[in-house]
């Protein structure tokens, strides 16, 4: 058997220098790395040196310097909400002593002396509760809502004899790892009732649709909004797809849609925008058709677009524009006088708001606040008229026409209106009649008297028509002009200003007068108790002037009914404190529930940070015990590797030899 002979190689000096040197680095870059480990106690402290756990390193970093920041939140909102809850303890208690006033200033024991005393309380808890409702804590309004103080630190202040609240009606809110924003205040809508004297719109505006309408302005012919995707375009049989999945206007439709159609045949037909939405045409000849893309697609359905033409114009469905303070006056369906201008009343201001250069809602929304009467226009929550909002407390508010003008009608602005209910009449007292019996009687000029019967009426319009009947049938004409008209009676409402208005047009000596009837006190809570003597018109109060349901409306109603020595008003006001105090009572339990809530997130916190930092610690943190034992090892490896390369390198050439 042949045995193959081999060869056994010695490394060279070189190698074997080389392959001394790398495990000297190798040794002491560990070395250093254990060394450094052991001074700072980090393990793992570059993605590098652990490519395996560092995504879950940096992720528990950024959780707990997000925790960090939490509960820096969670310590702010506890001390505001806690500051909070015993304001509004405050807040009650001044209530709870108003009302003990109230109900003891009504039967035996008061008189108009000891009233005008307790009125002077009541105006000491009115200050005391302005002063609480500016409250701060670490710069915070705790009752001013998502907006910052004004000068001052003020949101409450003495304004037109009432009080205005100028924070907002949202809640600040922080982040404090919940799910959603915490709110960590409250705000004085909630609180004190301000901002809720509201003139709500009772006319559909009816924006057009336009080009530059927004496509998230719309409600959608669905009622669904815009679910934006792309139509299915047919043109004499050529099916195309159209992509509306960028377009952000009505006029963006248009032209995409109106491209494709010209991409198959310019002389097809067309889109257009007009009125309550789209127009298709196809011209003479031609047949075009849009439909949803796909089953499950509703973007041609939610643009009122599900049309088919054949050399016609078809016009698509209402797509809803909605009213947006951007909305173009001039794009309004609805016919509304721009010259005229309204008349408001403000306490015991009043001012013209004159829109006739305005241009859009916001021009409108602008000159109203120019006034400088608390008041601002807001678009209501269906997007289809207006309301004004008061943000003064306290003092009545009346919205009417200016010199003949109808632009509060027109707007739906008008606080007295034929829809208005005989229940908000004096400040929510209402109208008192006696059933069953006649209420008023209306004399005139020639002597002739009618009587009118208000049971079971509920609206200004219907009281006008029962004034209407019992004018005719005494009168025996065919029907009563309204004001301005050549009939013997009229009756509507002032052409400046508000309130109920009367013409008489005959001759005689009798005065022209509305006169009480029996126990009733109609004539005097609708605003038309007088006489007007020997003149043409009678000019009713407007007794229908609205207020804020808030507990300062309640305390300045006390005050002002302790000071006239009015028992009927200071049961009135009595009443509102009640609702006042069990509102209160409500945003106090909201207020608790927030408070135990923070509290609960505070321990949750902190025990989920200690996991996390434990749970960090293992992932990065250095094994003092292995890194020392480690480094001692490594002391032993790199001294013994010295010893044997300083031997090595001392061999010469018999040594290799042998």
């Amino acid at each position: 058997m042949t045995i193959s002979g081999f060869n056994v190689t010695r490394p060279t000096l070189l190698l074997s220098s080389d392959s001394l040197l790398n495990s000297l680095r190798k040794t002491q870059l560990e070395l250093l790395q254990k060394q450094v480990q052991t001074q700072t106690g980090v393990r793992v402290g570059t993605p590098s040196d652990s490519p395996s756990t560092a995504p879950a390193i940096l992720l528990l970093q950024r959780q707990l310097e997000a925790r960090t920041q939490h509960e820096q939140n969670l310590q702010n909102a506890s001390g505001i909400l806690d500051n909070t809850d015993q304001a509004l303890q405050s807040v009650s208690d001044a209530l709870l002593e108003a009302k003990s006033i109230a109900s003891s200033q009504v039967g035996i024991g008061s008189n108009s002396d000891t009233r005008r005393s307790e009125a002077a309380v009541i105006d000491g808890i009115i200050k005391g509760l302005i002063d609480t409702g500016n409250r701060q804590h670490a710069g915070v309004s705790i009752f001013g809502g998502n907006k910052s103080a004004g000068v001052g630190g003020t949101v409450f202040e003495d304004f037109l004899g009432g009080i205005r609240y100028t924070g907002g009606t949202q809640n600040l809110t922080a982040l404090v790892g919940l799910r959603e924003p915490l709110a960590v205040n409250a705000n004085g809508v909630e609180a004190f009732g301000a901002n809720t004297t509201r003139v709500k719109g009772t006319v559909d505006l009816d924006p057009q649709a336009t080009n530059a309408v927004n496509l998230h302005d719309i409600d959608g012919a669905l009622g669904e909004g815009f679910r934006n995707g792309a139509v299915k375009l047919t043109v004499d049989g050529n099916v195309v797809s159209v992509d509306l999945t960028t377009a952000d206007t009505l006029g963006d439709v248009a032209t995409r849609i109106n491209d494709a159609i010209n991409g198959v045949d310019p002389t097809a037909g067309a889109v257009s925008v007009g009125g309550d939405g789209f127009t298709l045409t196809a011209n003479a000849g031609h047949t075009v058709a849009i439909d949803n893309f796909s089953l499950g697609s509703y973007t041609a359905s939610d643009l009122g677009l599900v049309l088919s033409a054949a050399s016609t114009s078809v016009a698509g469905g209402d797509v809803g524009v909605r009213l947006t303070m951007n909305t173009r006056l001039s794009d309004l369906g609805a016919s509304v006088d721009l010259t005229s201008g309204i008349k408001i009343t403000q306490g015991s201001i009043s001012k013209v708001a004159d829109f006739s250069s305005a241009t859009t809602v916001q021009d409108m929304a602008n000159i109203l606040t120019a006034l400088n009467m608390g008041m601002r226009l807001d678009v209501n929550s269906d997007g289809t008229g207006l309301n004004l909002v008061s943000e003064v407390s306290g003092v009545a508010l009346s919205i009417g026409e200016n010199a003949g003008g109808t632009t509060a009608t027109d707007l739906g602005l008008r606080s007295l209106s034929g829809d208005t209910l005989l229940s908000d009449f004096n400040n929510g007292l209402g109208v008192h009649n006696v059933q069953g019996e006649d209420d008023f009687r209306i004399q005139l000029h020639d002597g002739t008297t009618f009587d009118v019967n208000i049971d079971n009426l509920t609206t200004v319009q219907q009281v006008i028509d029962a004034i209407t009947a019992s004018a005719e049938s005494a009168l025996g004409i065919g029907n009563v002009g309204a004001p301005g008209s050549a009939q013997p009676f009229n009756v509507g409402f002032k052409a400046d200003g508000n309130g109920l208005y009367f013409e008489d047009n005959t001759a005689g000596a009798s005065d022209f007068r509305v006169m009480q009837l029996g126990q009733s006190l109609t004539a005097t809570d609708l605003g038309i108790y007088s006489n007007a003597g020997t003149g043409t018109s009678l000019t009713g109060t407007d007794n229908a002037t609205v207020r804020s349901d808030g507990l300062f409306t309640h305390l300045i109603a006390l005050r002002d009914a302790l000071l006239s020595d009015d028992s009927r008003g200071i049961t009135f006001a009595g009443d509102g404190i009640e609702r006042s105090i069990n509102e209160i009572a409500r945003v106090r339990a909201g207020v608790g529930v927030r408070a135990q809530r923070v509290t609960q997130q505070q321990q949750r916190s902190q025990d989920l940070g200690l996991s996390e930092k434990s749970l960090l610690s293992d992932l990065r943190d250095t094994d003092l015990t292995e890194a020392i034992t480690r480094f001692g090892q490594l002391q032993q490896q790199l001294q013994a590797s010295l010893t044997l390369g300083a031997q090595a390198q001392q061999l010469n050439l018999l040594d290799f030899l042998r």
